[in-house]
């Protein structure tokens, strides 16, 4: 942690998944405001396009909800990583389930077997620096974040999963439909780009009958609405590049003052929407009912 950083903040959600048999999920949420000392580094050149050979087998998950572990053991899988491990490094199936597994450790939790209840991106990168395969990680916080990372490198990202993304069109496309739910988070592998198609490449843990041989594509309208769906980026450091350092990071603002006093109307309308407030919502729902919370709050309503 940079000695910059006098205080921080953790944020965790944990999504309740809606299983469906052969297509588990089990990413949740997990943002510590001390990864914004670890920023991916833009290289500021223009796009092209790219896609990284993997040298592993796409890995599939079957009754786990393991896919943290999934998509960082396929990342290490694809150049450069792969090439900066050790001679022999083993990776595959049962690696991605020990990921997974020393993923829900730093969680907090018991691990496979006694566990089986989803982790994050962020953890299964800590998992696999603990384990030798990367010297570190940095992390994408916009959509031009990851596009510039793609120049240089693969990288893991955790999002929301709608129930309309299980079933690519015959070209391997995923899209969110009008009215579309969450089935829970997913983490998945980015190893490519089309900057002509504004297409990224990514490769799923459900096994090789899913999709195109296990991967699809995704437009970059799609990744970035994502991504503001409280989304993440994790790109992971190879062996053969020294762990990334901190870049200062502005000291946190204090906490606003006491907002104005709440009148009879204020009161009227909170009365009103704030069983809707605390309901839970998704996408654009979601960012107007936690602008009424915080109104509320400021207000000195009861929220």
């Amino acid at each position: 942690m940079s000695p910059a950083i006098q205080s921080w903040t953790v944020t965790r959600r944990l999504i309740e998944e809606q299983a469906i048999d052969g297509m588990r999920l089990g990413r949740h949420v997990h943002h510590d405001s001390r990864s914004r000392a670890y920023p991916w580094r833009r290289s500021g050149g223009p796009l092209a396009s790219e896609l990284w050979p993997r040298h592993i087998p796409i890995l599939d998950q079957g009754s786990y909800g393991s896919c943290t572990g999934e998509a960082e053991d396929g990342c290490c899988g694809c150049d450069p990583l792969f090439t900066a491990l050790p001679p022999g490094t083993a990776l595959g199936q049962a690696e991605a389930l020990a990921l997974y597994s020393a993923a829900e450790i730093i969680d907090g939790g018991s691990g496979l077997p006694s566990e089986d209840s989803g982790s994050s991106g962020l953890s299964a990168c800590q998992a696999a620096k603990n384990a030798g395969l990367i010297s570190g990680y940095t992390h994408c916080f916009s959509l031009m974040d990851v596009l510039d990372a793609l120049q240089s490198t693969p990288l893991i990202i955790g999002v929301n999963w709608y129930g309309s993304m299980d079933s690519p069109d015959s070209s391997g496309l995923v899209t969110i439909s009008p009215g579309g739910s969450v089935r829970v988070g997913h983490e998945i592998l980015v190893r490519g780009i089309d900057v002509t198609a504004q297409q990224i490449f990514l490769d799923n843990s459900w096994g090789t009958g899913w999709g195109q041989n296990g991967s699809f594509i995704m437009s970059w309208a799609t990744l970035d609405r994502l991504l503001a769906e409280q989304g993440d980026g994790t790109v992971s450091i190879p062996l053969s590049a020294p762990a990334p350092v901190p870049v200062p990071v502005p000291p946190v603002p204090p906490p606003p003052g006491p907002g104005p006093v709440a009148d009879a109307a204020d009161q009227a309308l909170w009365n009103g929407i704030s069983a809707w407030a605390r309901h839970h919502h998704y996408g654009s729902d979601r960012h107007a009912a936690e602008d009424a919370i915080a109104w509320a709050r400021a207000k000195g309503l009861s929220a």
